[in-house]
């Protein structure tokens, strides 16, 4: 390197390549990051290890449906109930709110860890420990956006790609820790709670509503932004099938002779596909709409789910799964920032949360579809039709969505 254009072709570089990374990784972004990983590191257990889990302790597969979908059921309602009291002046702050819910989450794993573990203590331990992971997620997503809309220096998709990142590498983990010993995992979800705990206490705000504010009832928030109805409708089907897959990967590997560690790989692969769209994605919002990276997201659903026909009815083996676990790329890592952002952008103040929780009460009814009906359907008619009717599902879901954007229902971004 002995050319003396060298120094200033690199440095100059250099210092923009430093100036863009430390930008981006404010301190703001670190503590985001830290709590979105947090909770996705613990989730990990309630996402996608329940059947594992379950099943170790003698649950049938329509059993570990009626548990996981009763803890979505619960979560369904506890979810808005948090949210308008979280918009309310006098009502309780987002830090107070995921801190109860997740101290709750703990005592329930510590109680599954002593218990005696006849079959009902176990279904209502994991079924609460579950709907107090499934009802903080949204909660986390308004932290961050508090802070944007406050205007903080917070890089949201870029601390939820990090955050997908730990939660892939933990899965595969997991993966080996759930062959060794089933309650290790519960150990490991009461460190990542903790863990989540400590940076809650530290990071998320108290209440910033001004008490001339009102916010507006669910109900209501439809009837203001009717162009989110057909949508909504689609976010249902689409992440119905979405859960069933989750819900039952290790059935769906045993359909190609496969078992748990390749049920991790698929699931880490999934997760770690998430991680380029989502640090990435603040780019994409400048070259495209909100609205037509939403659409992408359903195609890219509707293609993975498809996929899946290929080793169920085309003889493929396991990389067939591991190839549709791939189009997360497109998927799961675009909807999740699309939609946070989409309906940030659209709420008044005091419906943010109320907007977050919107999108998440669809996921949480589409896990109860996919779930109960999941767990039943297979029992009843197997896997492969099972799969053939969440595809159906995910076109439908596309068209709904399409249909939206289409009439031009959806305001531009």
């Amino acid at each position: 390197m002995d050319r003396k254009s060298s120094p200033h072709t690199i440095k100059p570089f250099a210092n923009f390549v430093a100036l863009r990374y430390t930008v981006a990784m404010n301190r703001f972004t670190v503590k985001f990051a830290f709590l979105q990983g947090f909770y996705w590191v613990s989730s990990c257990f309630v996402y996608a290890f329940a059947e594992r889990f379950l099943t170790a302790y003698g649950f049938g597969v329509q059993q570990v449906g009626f548990v996981m979908a009763s803890a979505n059921a619960a979560a369904l309602l506890l979810q808005p109930l948090l949210a308008d009291l979280a918009d309310r002046p006098r009502g309780p702050s987002l830090r107070s709110e995921v801190c109860a819910c997740v101290a709750a989450a703990i005592a329930c794993a510590v109680g599954l860890l002593f218990a005696d573990r006849p079959l009902p203590l176990i279904a209502v331990l994991f079924g609460a420990l579950s709907t107090m992971s499934l009802t903080v997620q949204p909660m986390l997503n308004a932290v961050g956006f508090h802070y944007i809309d406050r205007g903080e220096t917070l890089d949201y998709s870029l601390a939820r790609g990090i955050a997908s990142g730990a939660f892939a590498l933990w899965c595969y983990a997991a993966g080996f820790l759930a062959e060794w010993r089933t309650d290790s995992l519960l150990w490991a979800y009461i460190l990542a709670s903790l863990g989540l705990l400590t940076v809650t206490l530290n990071f998320a705000p108290g209440k910033t509503v001004s008490a001339a504010q009102k916010a507006t009832g669910a109900v209501a928030l439809l009837k203001k932004h009717p162009y989110l109805l057909p949508f909504l409708c689609g976010t249902v089907l689409t992440f119905t099938t979405h859960n069933f897959i989750n819900a039952y990967m290790l059935s769906i590997m045993s359909c190609v002779g496969a078992g748990t560690h390749e049920m991790s790989v698929a699931i880490a692969l999934a997760a770690v596909m998430e991680i380029p769209t989502m640090a990435g994605f603040s780019r994409l919002t400048r070259r495209f709409r909100l609205e037509t990276l939403l659409l992408c997201s359903f195609v890219a659903f509707a293609v993975k789910h498809l996929l899946l026909l290929l080793p169920l009815y085309g003889g493929a083996g396991v990389w067939a799964i591991y190839l549709s676990q791939g189009v997360q790329l497109l998927g799961y890592a675009l909807f999740i920032p699309a939609a946070s952002f989409f309906l940030n952008e659209r709420m008044d103040e005091t419906d943010k949360v109320k907007g977050q929780m919107l999108i998440t009460e669809c996921i949480s009814l589409s896990c109860i579809l996919g779930q109960l009906g999941g767990g039943y359907s297979i029992a009843g008619i197997g896997v492969p039709l099972t799969m053939l009717v969440g595809c159906g599902l995910s076109v439908v879901g596309l068209a709904l969505a399409a249909s939206a954007v289409r009439k031009k229902t959806l305001p531009k971004a």
